[in-house]
């Protein structure tokens, strides 16, 4: 086959062309330090890697939903370490008041304490974390205590729960043995109402019952009154506080395994974009030394192109 100087041309042409596509190819992926830059450079790697991507995005929302169940946690302890403290006042005041050398002046001193350790402890539980209240149940745009509305639970019992990761979720104000749970023995989730109930007219033996009951036997001053204080209100003050340190506990669990969510979440993550960075990413080391070839090829290319190409006229005349 006889071969022209247009077919020669062309084909020199043609490989040049080709030969810079690669080095241009190469070149972008040492930019941008992927290998796959358009779904045409690997349509399955590009496929597999927006289900990762959307991976990635449903563990960054689980992220932040362990991080919202950790502050509101860490907000749930402190209310309780605060009601706690109420408690243990409380129980300091009614030892003293049950000392029958107090006169009725004394103990009406010691009631007051006593009515303002009850503000103090719905104050502990009307916290807000961003605009919820923790304490009302699902009702959160509510504050469990109101001055309005004075002992009555503004909440509901309703359990919150938020997303930890794949098929895990978090109750963020979890069960505990609440005082007087029906049946016995069951649990409630940690409200105001399951913790601190409905004051002294509900009769609910929770803590705003047995602070109001202590606060009257202090004022009533009767010998009933004191007995009442030394056989009946320092052993209910033990029940309630036995019951905060139960619902501590059970924050304490769960704040565990938010903890534990997190670091899950974290390893997935890294996980996760690790194996997008194997599928899409360049290996800077192979993609230089290729590159490196490339060029020499292309450099030879064009030697060899000029040498093989006949002079035309315009050589010969000169």
């Amino acid at each position: 086959m006889r071969l022209t100087n247009s077919t020669i041309g062309n084909r020199v042409l043609a490989d040049l062309q080709a030969s810079y596509t690669r080095m241009a190819t190469t070149q972008e992926q040492i930019s941008s330090g992927r290998r796959v830059n358009r779904p045409s450079d690997d349509p399955v790697a590009a496929a597999t890697e927006r289900l990762r991507n959307g991976d990635l995005e449903g563990i960054r929302r689980s992220q932040e939903s362990v991080n919202t169940a950790t502050s509101w946690l860490g907000a749930s302890e402190t209310a309780l370490s605060s009601v706690n403290d109420v408690l243990s006042r409380a129980r300091e005041l009614a030892v003293q008041g049950a000392n029958g050398t107090n006169n009725q002046a004394a103990r009406n001193q010691i009631a007051d304490e006593i009515d303002q350790l009850v503000k103090s402890a719905k104050d502990a539980v009307n916290v807000k974390v961003g605009d919820a209240y923790i304490f009302s149940g699902t009702r959160s745009d509510v504050a469990p205590y109101a001055d309005a509305t004075g002992d009555a639970y503004q909440g509901d019992a309703g359990a919150v729960t938020r997303e930890a990761g794949p098929g895990a979720t978090l109750q963020l104000n979890p069960p505990f043995a609440a005082v007087g749970a029906t049946p016995a023995g069951s649990t409630e989730a940690l409200t105001g109402a399951s913790l601190l109930g409905g004051g002294a007219g509900a009769a609910d033996g929770r803590v705003l019952d047995v602070l109001q009951t202590l606060s009257a036997h202090l004022r009533g001053g009767t010998a009933a009154d004191i007995t009442a204080i030394q056989n009946s209100d320092l052993g209910r003050l033990q029940t309630v506080q036995t019951a905060v340190s139960n619902a501590r506990g059970a924050v304490g669990i769960t704040l565990n395994r938010a903890e534990a969510a997190t670091s899950r979440l974290q390893d997935l993550q890294e996980l996760t974009t690790q194996g997008i960075s194997d599928l899409t990413g360049v290996d800077l080391a192979k993609a230089l030394t290729d590159y490196t070839s490339q060029q020499s090829a292309y450099q030879a290319t064009l030697k060899v192109g000029a040498q093989i190409i006949q002079p035309s006229l315009v050589d010969f005349l000169r």
